[in-house]
């Protein structure tokens, strides 16, 4: 299943450190604050349509390595 929503580039802003931010206001109010490094080509008033999908192998490969470092801090998983 695949979802998508409508956002705007509000502003291009720069950390401490000197990277750029793009801000991204979606119709419904929410923020989403992304490294401009991701998206060069990001100008300020561009609309986007942003896509979010699940990967369930990605999923299962993050699971599995958390379980594994609980594994080696703690003896057990979930403690």
């Amino acid at each position: 299943m695949q979802t998508w929503l409508w956002a705007t580039v509000d502003r291009i802003e720069s950390g401490e450190n000197g990277q750029e931010f793009a801000v991204l206001v979606f119709d419904e109010g929410p923020e989403l604050v992304v490294p401009r490094s991701l998206l060069p080509w990001l100008r300020r008033g561009m609309v986007l349509r942003v896509t979010f999908e699940r990967d369930e192998a990605v999923e299962r490969a993050r699971r599995a390595e958390i379980a594994q470092r609980q594994q080696e801090l703690f003896g057990r998983e979930g403690a």
